[in-house]
């Protein structure tokens, strides 16, 4: 009857299958979680302490501004983002450098020296000098060869090979030192640029908060302010500028009305001294006072049209430098002001794209190409109103020129009554309007203020902000027992060793036959833990494999038995040895033949009286019953290795070796053969066809699964009776696998207090 093989279902993973794993692989768990918490103790303790300082400002919307005086200020406010630039703009962070000397750096000074850096230049390719005190007011400089560079005292300008040097309240002894050098200015900028921190407190909040962190508090504290005032100073000089501007041209045409006035107004004296007339009709007077609106008229489009070209150009001055640029006589037009806003917003835009990317990034072009776009419209916007202020002036000339025609039409006195009179009304109208054009302007300028407010001014910490020393510790903690965690993990799926006899069952197919603990002293006489320590759990671990090669072939001759193992070392011989006295504990005849013709370790598990072996008996120098021995009273024979011969395998392999083996097996009960490893030489696969049972001795978290699976194809293709497989446990981590070895024999400890506590319950066990 046929029947269906079912497929192995795939078993359920466990909580304590992760426990063991961890267990297994605690030193590398150990190792690497220490590492990692003593890397970041050390980090924390050892590390500078930084403080931080923060300014807080808020962006006034100037928008609200009316009047004349906003007419005369040409630059509108930018958005927070702009701002944000311009704040950390490389001129004001060449400000903070140079006023608070950033790139000057004082170190490896000796302990109670003081001083005050008042000026300090040099001119050496590495400026990098010793300061030393000779006196109590006087100094030595050298340069970092060890040249003498110069000698100074406090409070003098030093001059010295290409540097000065200006020392104040310099205090210490005879013999301090310290380094004085001079950092690059441009590399200075750019480490201050990045070290400043400058963003918006939430979402169209309009409020600044700029930090600097330094190991100087007050350092700290002079960098964040510094900036701040340089920022504020910037913006005030911008509209300041503007209104300066305004001033000039309005002066200019002031002094030019002041002139043409004073003059007009003598020759109007003379006049009327001269001919009587004083007086004109009210035709006349109307005409003349016309004339005067026209001209005033005239002159304040003059005056809006200057201040178009004042934009303009510096606009496409703006344009030229690659600058935003937004000019104030059109801001009330709301296109205009939305262009400009979106001009901003863009350019701000584009900068956070350079940061990551190059002009070539197609990103970059795409929003380049909207900037010129933008541009382009709001320089058509200024050239447009600058032609309709040039066509009104145009029309108001024309108009004068009319009522210039008007008045030629007056008799002779009159008319030159009229043009005197003209000329004096005009001037004198022109010159209170621009005076007045000029106090605005003037007062503009006065009262320029930046439209950022300072909330709150950086102040110095009293407690550095890193290293957080908790904090640190805990992540440490953490960080490392996930390190610890994962190499664990990472090592056992790099290990393709056969762990467990679950492992070696799954992998080979063969039956488990036992599990065999770790036995202390395996190289000497107390390897034979089934003779010494009858009562041990190893021994009780040999009975164990007894009966297990009982029942496993009941129907089979198992007399001659035979241990190998994939590599040496794995317990071949020390589980070939206590099998055979465990057998001889039955009443059985035992013999024991090692026949690791080429490296036995026989020798070193007892002591034998006799030096003759197997390869004596097999090349026919002596009989067996010269060379077996009993190992102590009670126990099984022994047959040593004998000699090294030149050819173990042929020598095994022999008919002299099966003709031996055929007559042991009239002597004795059992015949155990000890034979070097299968991956290594041939002689197991030889010896195979002399035995009735072969076992296959694999050491738990030794052998790869690819080593045992070659070994029992070789054994198998030599047609060996491969019985199972015996797991040699010598790290002794699978002592609890399936029921333990301890229930219910009194070995002294019970069974159960010796578990670990994650064993507790079902039993599953893994080894390495």
């Amino acid at each position: 009857m046929n029947q269906q093989l079912q497929l192995p279902q795939p078993e359920e993973v466990h909580l304590q299958d992760y426990l063991n794993v961890i267990w297994r692989r605690r030193y590398t768990f150990l190792v690497s979680f220490l590492v990692v918490f003593i890397a970041v103790a050390l980090y924390t303790f050892r590390v500078a302490p930084m403080y931080e300082s923060t300014a807080t400002l808020f962006v006034k919307d100037d928008k609200g501004k009316i009047g004349q005086m906003g007419d005369l200020m040409l630059n509108a406010a930018a958005p927070v983002d702009s701002e944000l630039e311009i704040l950390k703009s490389r001129s004001n962070a060449e400000k903070v450098v140079s006023t608070l000397h950033i790139d000057w750096r004082i170190h490896d000074h000796s302990k109670g020296v003081q001083c005050k850096i008042v000026e300090f230049t040099s001119t050496a390719k590495e400026p990098n000098y010793l300061v030393q005190l000779s006196g109590s007011d006087a100094y030595v400089v050298r340069d970092g060869d060890g040249n003498l560079v110069g000698r100074g005292v406090n409070g003098a300008l030093m001059r010295g090979k290409g540097m000065t040097l200006l020392l104040k309240d310099l205090k210490g002894t005879r013999g301090d030192t310290f380094r004085l050098a001079l950092l690059n200015f441009n590399g200075a900028v750019e480490r201050l640029r990045k070290a400043v921190r400058a963003a918006e407190v939430g979402k169209k909040t309009n409020v600044i908060s700029i930090s600097y962190r330094d190991r100087n508090p007050q350092l700290a504290r002079d960098v964040v302010n510094t900036l701040v005032q340089a920022y504020l100073d910037q913006g005030v000089a911008l509209k300041a500028e503007e209104a300066t501007r305004t001033i000039g041209f309005v002066e200019e045409q002031l002094e030019a009305v002041k002139v043409d006035l004073e003059g007009a107004e003598k020759n109007l004296e003379a006049y009327k001294s001269g001919s009587g007339v004083i007086q004109l009709d009210a035709e006349a007077q109307s005409l003349i006072q016309t004339l005067a609106d026209a001209e005033k008229q005239k002159t304040n489009v003059t005056l809006q049209k200057k201040q178009v070209e004042f934009a303009l150009a510096s606009f496409k001055d703006a344009r030229r430098r690659g600058a935003v640029y937004s000019p104030a006589p059109l801001r009330n037009d709301p296109l205009v002001e939305g262009m400009a806003t979106k001009l901003a917003e863009l350019e701000v835009q584009k900068r956070g794209l350079m940061s990551e990317s190059t002009e070539s990034h197609p990103g970059v072009k795409v929003v380049q190409g909207q900037i010129d776009e933008v541009q382009k419209k709001i320089q058509a916007t200024y050239e447009s109103t600058l032609s309709s202020l040039i066509r009104q002036e145009d029309q108001i000339s024309r108009q004068i020129a009319r009522y210039d025609t008007g008045l030629k039409k007056l008799p002779v006195a009159e008319r030159d009554l009229a043009r005197l009179m003209r000329l004096t009304k005009v001037n004198s109208d022109i010159y209170t309007f621009l005076l007045q054009k000029h106090e605005e302007a003037r007062i503009a300028k006065a009262s320029t203020i930046s439209n950022i407010k300072v909330v709150d001014q950086a102040i110095a910490a009293d407690n550095p902000v890193t290293p957080q020393k908790k904090k640190n510790l805990l992540l440490g903690f953490l960080v490392g027992g996930m390190c610890g965690v994962g190499f664990c993990f990472f090592r056992e799926y790099l290990d393709d060793t056969l762990k467990n006899p679950d492992d070696a069952k799954r992998t080979l197919a063969l039956p488990f036959l036992a599990l065999i603990p770790f036995i202390s002293g395996k190289d000497g006489p107390e390897s034979m833990v089934a003779h010494y320590a009858p009562r041990s759990r190893a021994s009780e671990a040999f009975r164990g494999l007894r009966t297990a090669l009982h029942f496993s072939a009941l129907n089979k001759k198992k007399q001659v038995l035979l241990i190998t193992s994939s590599f040496a070392g794995e317990g071949k011989s020390t589980v070939a040895l206590n099998l055979a006295i465990t057998l001889t504990q039955t009443g059985a005849h035992v013999l024991f033949v090692d026949c690791d013709l080429r490296r036995s370790s026989l020798k070193t598990k007892a002591v034998f009286t006799r030096e003759n072996g197997l390869t004596e008996v097999l090349t026919g120098d002596i009989l067996p019953s010269a060379a077996v021995q009993a190992i102590e009273t009670g126990g099984p024979y022994v047959l040593k290795s004998g000699a090294i011969p030149p050819n173990p395998a042929e020598l095994l392999g022999s008919e002299a070796m099966a003709r031996f083996i055929e007559e042991m097996r009239g002597i004795y009960d059992y015949i155990v053969i000890d034979t070097p490893p299968v991956l290594a030489v041939t002689d197991a696969p030889v010896l195979t066809p002399l035995a009735d049972l072969v076992l296959i001795v694999l050491e738990a978290g030794r052998v790869p699964a690819k080593a045992a699976q070659r070994t029992k194809e070789m054994l198998l293709a030599a047609a060996a009776p491969v019985a199972g497989i015996v797991v040699s446990d010598k790290k002794s981590c699978s002592a609890g696998y399936g029921y333990g070895y301890g229930y219910g024999y009194g070995y002294g400890v019970d069974a159960e207090k010796e578990k670990p506590w994650w064993r507790f319950g079902k039993e599953r066990q893994s080894c390495s």
